[in-house]
């Protein structure tokens, strides 16, 4: 069961212009903490009622650490930005659904595709899979260099492939590209990142009879299910699955985008 406990802040990084990692710390015991979930951030100041909706970074659950990145996009992220270490912060987690991985073993091939801050949980995924013994490649899109953070955990997971508009830095061109120019075998796909890059990746692997995770990002209100702020359409239905709780996780075979 989700659990809301203190966290302190240990660190504060600045990854680019306007992402940030955040290392916290809590004497509470972790449970849940997988890659695909998130948590619901509480910020201490009382002119934000609702808490923020985060993806794990990284958890060492044993020791308590959990890490978090986040793009400031707005007054409540930016005021997280400001925060110094020694800060408490209030977290809900781990909530919802995430990726499924649990059947692989060492030595399967598996494909990450992400860009901007569809990142974070696939760091995690890297990492734990990667501790797995699978044989990990990440494909990664942005729009120029300035803006490449989390090459270090990817590349040390196993092959990374990294893709800009403007050329600055991997080849020119977008997620599709690398995908267009790969044709190695793998188990498993998992995705995310901002609506065009699922749909790419929904379209590009439509024919094949391979499991591909989506992870979906979406604007949340309590991240239990309880607001119906993250509605989104699963099989035959319409509206019938929340990103909070259902997912944020999704099969691409069922998920409408």
């Amino acid at each position: 069961m989700p659990s809301a406990n203190d966290f302190i802040i240990q660190e504060q990084c600045q990854l680019t212009a306007d992402v940030y990692l955040l290392k916290l710390k809590t004497t509470a015991k972790l449970s849940g903490y997988l890659p695909g979930k998130f948590v619901m951030v509480a910020l201490p100041n009382e002119l934000f009622q609702l808490r923020r909706p985060l993806a794990i970074a990284d958890c060492q659950a044993m020791q308590g650490q959990l890490s978090l990145v986040y793009r400031t996009v707005g007054q409540g992220t930016n005021l997280l930005a400001s925060l110094k270490p020694g800060v408490k912060l209030n977290i809900l987690g781990a909530l919802g659904n995430g990726f499924t991985y649990q059947s692989l073993t060492a030595n399967d091939q598996v494909l990450l595709i992400g860009g901007g801050t569809g990142l974070p949980p696939l760091m995690f995924l890297a990492k734990t899979l990667a501790q797995k013994g699978c044989q990990v490649t990440t494909m990664a899109g942005f729009r120029t260099q300035a803006q490449v953070f989390g090459t270090a955990v990817f590349q040390a997971s196993g092959k990374f492939l990294l893709a800009t508009d403007d050329g600055t830095a991997g080849i020119q061109g977008t997620v599709k590209t690398l995908l267009d120019n790969w044709s190695a075998n793998c188990r498993h796909v998992y995705a995310c990142g901002p609506l065009g890059l699922l749909q790419t990746v929904q379209k590009h692997f439509a024919d094949c009879q391979l499991p591909v995770d989506l992870s979906l990002e979406s604007r949340m209100g309590c991240g239990m299910g309880a607001c119906a702020g993250c509605m989104v359409s699963i099989g035959q239905g319409d509206l019938n699955q929340h990103v909070c709780l259902e997912g944020p996780v999704f099969s691409a075979a069922e998920v409408k985008l």
